[in-house]
């Protein structure tokens, strides 16, 4: 049976369609991006690009939305207000401060008609907090959900720095993510937007304040309405996005490893069991191998992001799946 809802889940992933990518890559936008506030002109913030090497992606460009025009709050959007049950992640540059700071993150089901959205986002001033809300009627603001410091995977941080946002949502159904980890209670239930956009968003009462963000990708979820708490066995890729070469670690690793620690417990003799990589169709693209007690043993293995014929692989969005048909991560893959 355990094996049969993994897979179930795994397949329900894999076969998620992809319906927007933007990675800023070069410099330019691949998708179009509008204000979501503007003034009696016409005129809002909306999405620019700059150059930043400090960008998760690695290729030094991000996107970049202020609250410049708009006074305190800054928004801009992507997508369809046709979009009903799907889900956007996103890297984010949060900004930590003692004043009275920020709020950088993500909105989901913006509704043209009703002014209506969801928004996830950090507010790591004194507050140290990231918040689900609702934004309602005459733009008034509605609590669904506050996770404090103690609640926020790794903590909050000392200070500004990426993290990846994500929401989902499903019918009256909302999960949110920070740090590729879902947050307590998820998910929350509210039906006050039903479809609409994708967006960045940026709010500080006292000051202009940008948020920077990079790599946005939003999936169709239709129909997919688990929570997704399989075991991940304690797995990061990093870098990811990545353009040459990502590393697949078992057992918290923080960092890329040095030349000669990858694959350690690896040998001739070590029964071995397979990380299969699929591309978004559902379409097998490579296996690696890994030692069967990778769970037990810090271990890390590389993807180069070729196919098994040493063919390098297309860039966008694929998912590593254990040999028990698990969905552990997904990476995407730049170029």
């Amino acid at each position: 049976m355990k094996y049969f809802i993994g897979l179930m889940l795994a397949c329900s992933l894999l076969f998620s369609q992809v319906l927007y990518e933007e990675y800023f890559t070069d410099g330019n936008m691949q998708l179009e991006w509008g204000p979501w506030f503007t003034d009696s002109l016409g005129i809002g913030d909306s999405m620019g690009v700059i150059n930043d090497p400090t960008t998760p992606g690695g290729d030094s460009w991000a996107g970049r939305i202020s609250n410049e025009y708009m006074g305190a709050a800054g928004l801009t959007y992507a997508g369809a207000s046709s979009l009903v049950d799907y889900s956007i992640e996103a890297w984010v540059y949060t900004l930590v401060t003692t004043a009275a700071g920020p709020y950088n993150g993500i909105a989901i089901r913006m509704d043209p008609s009703t002014r209506y959205l969801y928004r996830l986002v950090s507010d790591f001033d004194n507050s140290a907090r990231i918040r689900l809300g609702l934004i309602g009627y005459q733009g008034y603001p509605v609590v669904l959900r506050d996770w404090t410091s103690s609640e926020i995977p790794g903590g909050v941080p000392s200070s500004s720095s990426w993290h990846k946002f994500k929401l989902k949502v499903v019918a009256d159904s909302i999960w949110a993510y920070y740090d590729e980890q879902m947050l307590p209670d998820c998910p929350i239930i509210n039906d006050s937007v039903s479809s609409g956009y994708f967006g960045i968003y940026v709010f500080n009462m006292s000051d202009t304040t940008s948020t920077k963000c990079d790599n946005i990708i939003v999936l169709d979820v239709t129909g997919i309405a688990e929570s997704q708490n399989y075991t991940k066995g304690n797995i990061s890729v990093i870098p990811n996005p990545f353009i040459d070469k990502t590393y697949i670690s078992f057992g918290k690793a923080q960092s890329v490893p040095s030349p000669g620690d990858e694959n350690p417990r690896l040998s001739d003799g070590t029964e071995r069991t397979a990380l299969k990589i699929y591309d978004a169709t559902g379409r097998k693209v490579r296996e690696l191998l890994l030692p069967t007690a990778y769970s037990i043993v810090p271990t890390v293995i590389s993807w180069d992001g070729t196919d098994s014929y040493g063919n390098s692989a297309a860039p966008g969005v694929y998912f590593i799946i254990d040999s028990n048909g698990y969905v552990l991560e997904n990476v995407v893959k730049l170029r």
